[in-house]
């Protein structure tokens, strides 16, 4: 006996995988990429904490230096816009501190959106002794 077209439910599961198969790529690419944008920005901060340090040894060093030096260290991170500036911060009557502010834009993509920049950035503080 022939079963109708309408019952016969031998194909469901593939039709079901390929209708939502293509939505959950999708979200997976975003999530590897927001993930991605993550790291990116651990490694910079890392770049810059470690750009900094000379701050220490030479409080007058200048924000361009240390963007340099971070900049060095991210050869293959994709940030090509990074912005550094230091500010110095009277803590107590005798003691200052330099602030180290950093920002830079991570263009996240996701397929079938539009790519959009997220803006990134920290800052972080590094004693110096003043004499």
């Amino acid at each position: 006996m022939r079963r109708g077209f309408g019952r016969d439910r031998s194909g469901a599961t593939a039709l079901e995988f390929a209708l939502v198969s293509p939505v959950l790529i999708m979200g997976l690419i975003g999530v590897f990429n927001v993930g991605y944008g993550v790291y990116c920005g651990g490694t910079v901060r890392n770049a810059i904490e470690r750009s900094s340090r000379s701050l220490i040894l030479d409080p007058a060093t200048s924000a361009a230096t240390i963007e340099a030096n971070a900049m060095g260290m991210l050869v293959a991170v994709p940030v090509d816009d990074l912005n550094v500036t230091v500010t110095t911060e009277q803590i107590a009557t005798d003691v200052q501190v330099r602030r180290v502010t950093w920002t830079y834009d991570f263009l996240l993509s996701v397929p079938l959106m539009t790519d959009s920049s997220i803006s990134m950035g920290s800052s972080l503080v590094v004693p110096v002794v003043t004499s």
